[in-house]
């Protein structure tokens, strides 16, 4: 399953590091759109409606890219979505201006000609804004956890035995003991082989401890306001006579 995480920006430097950014972090070029100039808000709008955003919200990041903000929208596995939407914060993303121009209430001459002349019309138009609010995600920092290596010398002293084979000749003159007789004159052969120690390190890599992050999410209800504009048009007589109305 994937996500769309979005990034809004006031300058197109800092759109671009963070598209750089989002690459350099695995995320593939085709999977990521820059919507910038007032050409392509339109399609910045619907394109996140496409994505399951609301409309509300949608036109409203259109709107914004219409009046020279940039947006990048990545589309991400959701496992991936937080450190995408870190990303973004950390390249200078901002939140929506809550100043963007409204479509106010416009005066539009109109003129129609009939068999009585030439009549000309003022349009008013009444005005009422529809009022959406949902919610988005935001990074809000975390935690890292890092393996570093370490190194300790050890040492230690260890006696080593060393063995030598020496040959003594000695010089004897006596008569042959009964028990030697025997062996006298047979064949013998005798062998002696000498040791040496050399020091030998052994090492066992064991587990000691361990670090485990964990994330728990919770729900909360909370209340927010805004302030839902709308104008309407009065009529009042201008003059000493009034006009006609319809």
């Amino acid at each position: 399953m994937s996500t769309i995480v979005v990034g809004l920006y006031k300058e197109s430097g800092s759109a671009r590091n963070a598209f750089l950014a989002l690459v350099a972090a695995g995320c593939q070029e085709v999977d990521i759109e820059t919507f910038d100039g007032a050409d392509s808000a339109d399609e910045a709008a619907q394109g996140l409606l496409g994505h399951g955003f609301q409309k509300d919200l949608a036109e409203q990041y259109g709107m914004a890219v219409r009046h020279g903000h940039i947006l990048v929208a990545a589309d991400i596995a959701d496992r991936d979505a937080d450190a995408a939407e870190a990303i973004l914060d950390e390249n200078g993303a901002i939140d929506l201006p809550d100043n963007l121009p409204v479509v106010a209430a416009a005066q539009t001459p109109d003129r129609e000609t009939g068999k009585d002349g030439t009549v000309e019309r003022e349009i008013l138009q009444s005005v009422k804004e529809e009022v959406e609010i949902g919610k988005r995600r935001v990074a809000k920092g975390g935690l890292k956890a890092v393996s570093q290596i370490t190194e300790t010398p050890i040492r230690e002293t260890v006696t080593l035995r060393d063995e030598a084979v020496g040959v003594e000749h000695r010089k004897v003159d006596r008569p042959l003991r009964p028990d030697e007789e025997k062996a006298a004159f047979g064949e013998k052969t005798v062998e002696l082989t000498a040791t040496s120690e050399t020091p030998e390190i052994t090492k066992e890599a064991r587990v000691v401890g361990e670090v485990v992050l964990s994330k728990t999410a919770s729900e909360q209800e909370k209340t927010v306001g805004t302030v839902a504009r709308r104008s309407d048009v009065k009529v009042e007589p201008v003059g000493n006579k009034p006009g006609n109305k319809r």
